[in-house]
Formats: structure tokens, sequence, C-alpha cells
């Protein structure tokens, strides 16, 4: 007989544990496998786990194993040092997301495995993996991933995936200036890897270098001459430089080369930003025309003119807003549609929101004005603020 997920419904494959929809654990599963016999076969649980529960996260922040796309720069993690999210920190209303007592016992089993067998590459390699998928969902797996990743590297030097996963985990925490060496190693050993080489290039713009991340988007460009994502970058990079033309150019280039109606969304989006301000999201409503902002730069005061310029560079945020709307000289907020703030487990929020507060006191320190200065997060779709920055 058929079984089906009491949390959503979703008919269960055969003696699945965990629902592949929502990752709720299913009634009438297998026993728990016992023995490091059937370590290969928990693993696989844990990937369904992961692959579903981790869903929203890894689709809007973090693909798995690649960041090539700007727009897509995860930022699931707290800085270095910063106070981490757990599990239980979850928003009500997301169990998709929480890690089940099963999946947190089945890592801390592998890592008891891992330490009885300290020189076991394949064991600590796997642990890893496990900690890395788990830390884009509770940061406190991140210091795990990267010693394990740390302690592969020390077995073998040259080991790829322990390369890339440690540059990934400093990629997650905005340790990016760390990501950097980890990136070129892992380059030395992999060199026609096209998407690591752009995220390197990522690395360099988010760590101050945009003329360097130029040069190491064109070298990618040059080997591969139609790999969208270094299109894309590229093109962010020259926007943010104020080279709109060649940012359209870039732009058009990778519109041209995405078959997925999501990533050309995605890029005429931008389009639309640099052609004169996105048009409003489809199904919302059109902002009077005393709220929204004029689409010339001069009907604008340098300061939200850089307020603009900052968070529409933003690689997550960015690619997501509608339309400014000013209401005072340092107040009004921006609209934006497909973004999930109220998903946000609290810390990412608060690491998002302090750093949008950053980018405005950034503005209001080369730009001083007159009055308070917040901007209010506005969903396209309902209207709704779903956060205030202020600096």
């Amino acid at each position: 007989m058929p079984r089906f997920c009491p949390q959503c419904g979703t008919a269960a494959a055969a003696g699945g544990r965990f629902c592949t929809q929502c990752a709720a654990p299913l009634a009438g599963g297998p026993p728990a496998a016992g023995g490091w016999q059937h370590a290969a076969a928990g693993t696989a649980v844990l990937t369904v786990f992961l692959g579903a529960g981790l869903a929203i996260w890894t689709s809007i922040l973090s693909p798995a194993q690649t960041k090539s796309l700007a727009s897509n720069r995860p930022s699931s993690a707290p800085p270095a040092g910063a106070a981490a999210g757990t599990a239980s920190d979850l928003p009500e209303g997301h169990p998709k997301v929480a890690l089940p007592t099963e999946v947190k016992s089945f890592i801390t089993d592998l890592a008891a495995k891992a330490k009885d067998h300290p020189t076991d590459v394949d064991t600590w390699s796997k642990l890893a993996q496990v900690d890395y998928r788990a830390a884009q969902l509770d940061p406190t797996y991140y210091p795990e991933a990267l010693h394990a990743f740390e302690h592969v590297l020390e077995l073998d030097p040259k080991n790829a995936d322990a390369l890339r996963g440690v540059a990934n985990v400093h990629y997650d925490r905005d340790e990016y200036k760390e990501a950097v060496p980890f990136y070129e190693r892992f380059l030395a050993v992999k060199p026609d890897d096209a998407s690591a080489r752009t995220d390197l290039g990522t690395m360099y713009l988010y760590a101050g270098d945009p003329t360097r991340a130029v040069a190491t988007y064109k070298d990618v460009l040059k080997q591969n001459p139609s790999f969208l994502q270094a299109h894309y970058n590229l093109g962010v990079t020259y926007h943010q430089q104020g080279d709109d033309a060649a940012a359209t150019a870039e732009l058009q280039t990778a519109r041209g080369l995405a078959t997925d109606d999501g990533v050309r969304k995605q890029i005429d989006g931008m389009l639309a930003t640099l052609a004169g301000g996105g048009p409003p999201a489809a199904g919302a409503a059109a902002a009077p025309a005393a709220a929204a902002a004029p689409s010339g730069d001069g009907a604008r005061s340098p300061f939200q003119q850089a307020v603009e310029k900052a968070l529409r560079g933003h690689p997550i945020l960015g690619p997501r807003i509608v339309r400014f709307e000013w209401s005072g000289p340092g107040a009004g907020r921006v609209v934006v549609e497909n973004f999930p703030m109220q998903g946000m487990p609290p810390a990412v929020r608060d690491k998002f929101t302090s750093h949008m507060g950053e980018e405005l006191r950034s503005a209001q320190s080369a730009n001083p004005v007159d009055g308070p200065v917040r901007l209010d997060v506005a969903d396209a779709a309902s209207g709704s603020v779903m956060a205030t920055l202020t600096p």
C-alpha cells in the first residue's frame, strides 16, 4: 500500500524514511541501519534529506558544489566570530529545513568513526561534505566542515574536493581573502574548471579588487567563450564600476546563452535596470507616480544614487530589486520580488540587515543628508514591509 507524507501529502518513495519533498520523517519505513557496514545507505538517506530539506537555501543562495553565478552568492552563514544560528532558531512554519534528530545522530556517528580512523581519507571526505551541506542550514556546522576538509588536506594536500571545500566554506562565511588561496590551489590541480575560476574572480571582486576580477572572468571566457556565469559576473562587475555600456553587452551575451527561464528573467531584470529602472513585478500594483523615483540619475541625490548602486550591486538582493521609492532625502523603500526574507533563519536575517545597514552608513558618510536615514524592504507582490534598514 502506498504511503503518503503526513506533513505535505507527497507520495513516499518505496522504502523511504524521509519525504523527498519536505524531508519529514515517514512512518513505516525500514528500521535504522546499524553498524558502519551500512554507511553508504546512511549517506543516501542523508543525501535525500539534505537535497529536500536544504532546497530553500541551496536553490536561492548556494548550489552544493558551484557558486559561479554572482547573483546566487551565498550569505547563509555569519561572519567568522559571529554568533551562529541553529536549527532551533528557525522561524515558525519552516519544518522543511530543520535537521531531524536522526540526521544529527548520523553526523555525530560519522564524526566518531572519522576520529577513530584518523588516516581514512574517504571517511573524512564524506564527513566534510556532510558537515558542509548541514552548515548551509545550521551555521554551527561550518567549523566542523572546515576542520574535516583541512584534515583531508593534511593527509592529501592536493585533494581537489577538499581544496574546493575549504574555499567554499570561506566563500559562504564572507571570508573572501581566505578563500582566494584555496581556489588558486584547486585550480593548480584542475586548471580547466571554469566554475572554480569564476568563483575565484568573484572572491577578488568581493575582496575589493575588481580589476583582478575582470581579468579573471576574461581569462575564463578566453578558454570558454560560452560560459554564461562569467559573462554575467563580468556584467555585474562592469556595472559596479560604472561602465553600464559594457555591462549591458555582457548581460545580453549571457541572456543569449541562458536556457533556464528563471535565469533569463533575472538577466532581463538587470538589463531593465541598466536601461533606466526595472519594471514592476508581474501582478504587482504600480507605485503612485509621486512615490516612484525618476529614472534619470540627475533627479536623485548623490546619497540616493550611492544607495541604489550599492544595493543593485549586491549579488543576492540586486537582481530581485524592482524599483526604489524615495519619500525624503534619506528615507524611502526598495521594492523587491521573490526575496525570501521572512523565511530566513534569524542569524541569516541579522547578517543581511547588518550588511545593508553598513551600505547605508557608507553612503551617508560620503554624501551627508538632512533628516533620518532609513530604507524599508518591501515585497512587490503584497506591498508588505519585510525589514527596515538603518545605518
